[in-house]
């Protein structure tokens, strides 16, 4: 097992019985477990509150966590995020498009192509069947295969499968839309 994956093991056992000592645990996964929101939701606030109430869900629920039947905490956090969200989802649905992170710097051309291509690759994202865009999102957040095949409860073969397929959608989708 890697160091980390020990390291995060020991951290849960001891905020099983003393909750104060679960922040490094927070401290190292709280911006992940965010950034995924944000790409999920697209808002920063929704994307904070569900953050909370994940790891809300954690400290209550350490007591499920076992280690022998996880790839890792990292996986068992994820899979937390990933049902809170989609429990949520049916509720909340954002409108409108998502905003760009633009550096002020550039000049109007620039921003413009920059949009055009965020919202060619945010369309060719929302193309993907919702398996394949979690698989895509899941590792731009930086899971493993293994951790993301925990998450949704298949093998790493049918991980590894469907996030081929999608980046092969994606990169003809890309190619068609750069053509003249």
């Amino acid at each position: 097992m890697p160091d980390d994956v020990i390291e995060d093991d020991a951290i849960v056992d001891a905020a099983r019985t003393h909750p104060e000592a679960f922040t490094p645990l927070y401290e190292k996964y709280s911006v992940p477990i965010y950034r995924w929101f944000y790409r999920e939701t697209g808002h920063a606030e929704t994307a904070a509150d569900f953050t909370a109430q994940v790891f809300t869900q954690v400290l209550q629920n350490l007591h499920r966590y076992q280690p022998q039947r996880s790839a890792s905490f990292r996986s068992w956090l994820f899979a937390i995020a990933r049902n809170l969200l989609r429990d949520s989802w049916r509720r909340y649905r954002p409108s409108g498009p998502l905003p760009d992170q633009i550096d002020p710097a550039p000049g109007p051309e620039e921003i413009a192509v920059h949009r055009s291509e965020m919202d060619e690759l945010r369309a060719t994202l929302n193309i993907l069947p919702d398996r394949q865009r979690e698989i895509v999102e899941l590792r731009l957040s930086g899971l493993t295969m293994r951790e993301i095949a925990e998450i949704q409860g298949t093998s790493e073969d049918a991980v590894k499968m469907a996030q081929s397929r999608a980046f092969k959608t994606l990169r003809a989708r890309m190619t068609e839309g750069a053509m003249p």
